[in-house]
């Protein structure tokens, strides 16, 4: 199986080696976790939602659910989780909005891949 490579820019601390695409996820940094980005540690103090893309061997890379936007930020693997049956349930029944006007819901499956926009 081939796997493609994912191009991003490393932030301080993190050791340049190759990244593979991976299919996109919705999972859980936990509360308190290192979030490494190129404008520093972007943690937050809670658990909170992260969507992944790529991996390497030590972090899952992506962006987090809600927030600024920020690309390529890298998740310690130690401290990401998948989501529970029950955040599955409640992440189904939310709306997606910008700037306060709803765009749909998405749907995602009990592992945290993307199902389909309703």
């Amino acid at each position: 199986m081939n796997k493609e490579v994912y191009s991003r820019k490393t932030p301080s601390g993190v050791v340049n080696k190759p990244a593979y695409k991976i299919k996109s996820r919705v999972m859980v940094l936990m509360g308190g976790s290192r979030a490494l980005h190129l404008m520093g540690d972007i943690g937050r103090t809670e658990d909170d939602l992260i969507s992944v893309r790529a991996e390497d061997d030590e972090f899952y890379i992506g962006m987090f659910c809600e927030g600024f936007g920020f690309m390529d930020v890298h998740f310690p693997k130690v401290n990401v989780r998948p989501l529970t049956k029950e955040e599955v349930n409640k992440l189904n029944k939310t709306y997606q909005t910008i700037n306060g006007r709803a765009l749909g819901k998405n749907r995602y499956d009990y592992e945290g891949y993307w199902i389909a926009t309703n």
